[in-house]
């Protein structure tokens, strides 16, 4: 009579846990892939109301936008930026802070474009951007302009 032996079982559950542990790392890289992108839920505004149940005016959750705020930078004569702000023209960045930061406090959520002109240093665009965010601006945005259109095709 032969004895069974026990190392062909040792392999079975080895084979049986390899398999277990692949599929609990693959369920884990997909949670944390898929959880990445993931907005937090403390970020978004909720006003509940005043809790006495009785339905009434609705309050608005956050004040109007203001228009956005455009910033176009060209070089001046002196071959210094010129920033000019609602037809304003500085060429300082310290005095358009200090109107950028007015209003900021206005509305922080406006949205800023800058308009950057094609010989305008890539230096003096991040001193830009760094100074409308500097002044309490959220979103800071650049103006593309847009591809010239291709003619179209002649048939003959």
């Amino acid at each position: 009579m032969r004895v069974p032996s026990s190392h062909a079982r040792a392999d079975l559950t080895e084979n049986m846990m390899t398999s277990m542990i692949d599929v609990v790392f693959l369920l884990l890289i997909f949670f944390l892939c898929a959880s990445a992108g993931r907005r937090s839920e403390s970020l978004l505004p909720a006003d509940l109301g005043g809790g006495d149940g009785a339905p009434g005016a609705i309050q608005a959750a956050a004040p109007a936008l203001l228009d956005e705020v455009w910033i176009a930078v060209t070089l001046g004569a002196n071959g210094r930026p010129v920033m000019t702000l609602n037809a304003t023209p500085y060429d300082q960045f310290a005095a358009l802070e200090a109107v950028l930061s007015q209003l900021a406090e206005i509305a922080p959520e406006s949205p800023v474009v800058l308009d950057i002109g094609p010989k305008v240093p890539a230096g003096e665009m991040i001193t830009l951007y760094d100074t409308c965010r500097r002044a309490g601006f959220e979103t800071v945005n650049f103006n593309v302009p847009a591809a010239p259109a291709k003619p179209a095709p002649v048939s003959e």
